[in-house]
């Protein structure tokens, strides 16, 4: 091997390893003292104190350009103990380097605890900060973080400081692990395995216990998971779930904020045919399947408390099956065939037919299984009955004249044949058992609804059942029913999209007119609500009247009279009367002195101006926002008749954000102030407001203003308490900002 220019004549070439090697040894030829190795390139390629020729020896290594490359404590083999610390080169090199960092991270440091293992990781910038592998400038470590714990940022999660023993042959964690937020409070506690499988895992919310998971260390699917209640002194466990039999027997118990044990629910599959549950340990159903998919159990057996047969299935091998009902004698007190053709046919095939569904079950669970199992067999049972008195109703005179006037063959409907049975639904709908109407209801509704879409199946039933309702004054439960189904139609979103077949519609309620008028002062405020709604679309000018008469009568409540201006609002803009709306609540919002009314009109005011709207309008809305707990009890008490929004605080919301964002912005450091202490889907509207005003000009964010530095660190702390709400994730998308704690304080602080 010919020596490079740059190796001393002393150095020996060893060509095991490819390298020249100077250095001393002892009598032992024990290596000594400082040993060098150059890389057959020439180049200095690592140095070795060998010292006393005891361990540890410090050891350098050396990129091509001479730079340090990898510094630490070597003991012989591949064994580094304390920190090893590797450096980039600003040329090519040979020299490892760990991937997956930012390209700021220039350092980065190990601490071997063995000659596999290292217990922390840190990371710094080519001027020796330190940082995180994100390239990020590390934030202040709360007190209780140890030193060893590294920071990162995780995309939709609140761990930012980590700390954990990884295995480098495998690249997983073993041994404990810990994980904590920018605040200090614990996120995740995890015991791995020497594999790197996880043995428990205790995971936390604002540093409280909410769940934990032991996994059984020799059956991996076997495992008890706990979820605890909130709110507690100490963690108190809420269900625990126990796994079995690879994960074929799961038991799931419910406790009490006491920890006292409430009930206890098991399932068992002993074969993919034979399966079992339990209810505080007693068998409650045993069930042997069909090997065929969808096909008749060959038998089950619902036991009653103790053990007598409760309900049982008979496969009839023809293809039908029949569920029986028993007393406590073991007297049939009901049957029930079930056929192909039968509603709800592939429900009553299962052998769990009658059994609550495994995630119903609740702490507040009042019922038994046993007692459960009863009920869903006569809801079943009476539904089935139900169908068959509906096909038998006798069809009224007055209804035979409306439903002839129509061909029910060639209507719109949502299925192409969809308006076949829809006679029969309307005439159950009439019908004194409500058993009957409901199950014509059921019949109704995906044929003339079908998520908001309305059909000409739409408006010509509700026509039809319009002009039946003065028939009924001797059946008010009737009466009633069409008049919810009527509220129901207007309130659904595109039902002025057919305008001809919606006049026509309007046109048939409008004679109910002196009925609902009726209605709209009787004791029973829901059905005054509804009938007060269908007279904003329906109604004449006896209507108006009478809703400025409720309006201005102080003697009445103020969620009388506010839901009379919201209704007034209402018949207005639906006849395109904006400007009389105007006109009527603009001269006498400043004069009114019940909070609630001034309320309900600043908001009419608004929806209606938008852009437009006076100062004077918007102050008064976020002072009501300021003090919407007094508006809370009268806003609930108008819903749900005024749409979807249920709440005060995102009615408000939702009304500012159509209004004028510099008048806004001047008065938004409370609402800013109220939202840390919002429920998840409440900050949604809170944060789409202040986004929206805040944040909606693409220069915003080149103008960190004292009012956006606070918007965005109080977001940061709404993040780092539900970092994957996925709601909040797309509010923050819309404008541009990142959904992280730690980049959110960053961009407040620049």
């Amino acid at each position: 091997m010919n020596r490079p220019n740059t190796v001393p004549e002393a150095a020996v070439y060893n060509d095991v390893d490819k390298e020249w090697l100077l250095g001393a040894t002892d009598e032992n030829n024990q290596r000594i003292g400082p040993w060098k190795k150059w890389h057959t390139d020439g180049y200095l390629w690592e140095t070795i104190d060998y010292r006393d020729g005891i361990p540890p020896y410090p050891t350098q290594r050396f990129h091509p350009d001479g730079t340090v490359s990898q510094d630490g404590e070597w003991y012989g083999g591949d064994k580094y103990l304390g920190p090893l610390r590797l450096i980039k080169s600003n040329h090519p090199t040979p020299e490892y380097f760990p991937p997956g960092n930012a390209d700021s991270v220039w350092i980065a440091e190990f601490d071997y605890v063995d000659e596999f293992s290292y217990d922390a990781q840190r990371y710094f910038d080519r001027d020796n900060n330190e940082i995180s592998s994100d390239g990020d400038p590390l934030p202040v470590r709360p007190q209780n973080v140890p030193a060893r714990a590294h920071f990162i940022r995780a995309a939709y999660s609140a761990t930012n400081w980590v700390m954990g023993t990884v295995d480098t042959r495998t690249a997983n964690y073993i041994g404990e692990y810990f994980e904590w937020d920018l605040n200090g409070n614990p996120v995740v506690k995890r015991l791995y395995s020497p594999s790197g499988s996880v043995w428990e895992e205790y995971t936390y919310t604002n540093g409280v216990l909410k769940i934990s998971n032991v996994y059984d260390k020799d059956v991996p699917k076997d495992s008890e998971t706990c979820y605890y209640y909130s709110g507690t002194a100490t963690p108190v466990v809420k269900t625990r779930i126990v796994y079995r039999n690879k994960g074929k027997d799961v038991t799931n118990t419910y406790f009490d904020k006491t920890g006292k044990e409430l009930y206890s629910v098991r399932r068992e599959e002993l074969s993919p045919v034979h399966k079992r549950r339990y209810f505080n340990g007693e068998l409650v159903c045993e069930g042997h399947l069909s090997n065929e998919a969808y096909r008749f159990p060959e038998s089950v057996v619902y036991y009653a408390s103790g053990g007598g047969t409760l309900i049982d299935f008979t496969n009839n091998g023809d293809g039908t099956g029949t569920w029986h009902l028993y007393d406590a004698s073991g007297q049939v007190l009901r049957q029930l065939t079930v056929t192909e053709d039968l509603d709800d046919h592939f429900r009553l095939i299962r052998w769990d037919a009658f059994l609550s569904s495994w995630g119903s079950y609740e702490v507040n669970t009042t019922h038994t299984d046993q007692e459960a199992v009863v009920l869903w067999f006569n809801q079943y049972y009476d539904k089935l009955h139900a169908k068959d008195k509906l096909y038998a109703l006798e069809v009224p005179a007055y209804l035979q004249i409306e439903l002839d006037a129509v061909d029910w063959k060639t209507i719109g409907a949502y299925h192409s044949d969809g308006g076949a049975e829809l006679p029969i639904a309307i005439n159950g709908l009439l019908s004194e058992d409500e058993q009957v109407a409901k199950v014509a209801e059921d019949m109704l509704w995906p044929e003339i609804e079908q998520q908001g879409a309305v059909y000409e199946s739409t408006y010509k039933v509700t026509t039809i059942l319009a002009r039946m309702l003065p028939h009924y004054p001797h059946l008010p439960v009737a009466q009633q029913r069409l008049a919810k189904f009527l509220y129901d139609i207007l309130d659904l979103r595109y039902i002025t999209e057919q305008h001809d077949l919606y006049q026509e519609m309007l046109g048939a309620i409008a004679p109910l007119e002196p009925l609902l008028l009726q209605w709209a002062i009787g004791d029973d405020v829901s059905t005054a609500r509804m009938a007060q709604y269908i007279l904003m679309y329906a109604g004449k000018e006896a209507t108006e009247r009478f809703l400025l008469e409720e309006w201005r009568n102080t003697d009445h409540s103020s969620t009388q009279r506010g839901y009379a201006v919201y209704s007034l609002s209402g018949f207005y803009v639906s006849r395109d009367q904006r400007d009389k709306l105007r006109t009527t609540y603009a001269p006498v919002l400043g004069t009114e002195a019940d909070a609630f009314v001034r309320f309900v009109l600043a908001s009419q005011l608004v929806l209606l101006t938008g852009a437009e709207a006076e100062d004077a309008w918007l102050t008064e809305l976020l002072h009501a926002l300021a003090h919407y707990e007094a508006l809370d009890d009268d806003y609930g008490n108008m819903m749900p008749f005024i749409g979807d929004i249920n709440n005060v605080q995102e009615y408000i919301l939702a009304v500012l954000r159509q209004s004028r964002p510099d008048v806004l912005e001047k008065n938004m450091e409370p609402i800013i102030e109220a939202l840390p202490a919002m429920h998840s889907l409440k900050q949604v509207s809170y944060l789409q407001t202040i986004f929206a005003v805040l944040f909606d000009d693409e220069t915003a964010l080149d103008d960190i203003t004292p009012l956006r530095k606070k918007a965005l660190l109080t977001a940061a702390d709404v993040v780092a308490k539900d970092p994957g709400f996925i709601n909040l994730l797309e509010v923050f998308r819309a404008y541009d900002l990142p959904h992280d704690a730690y980049a959110l304080r960053q961009l407040a602080e620049a």
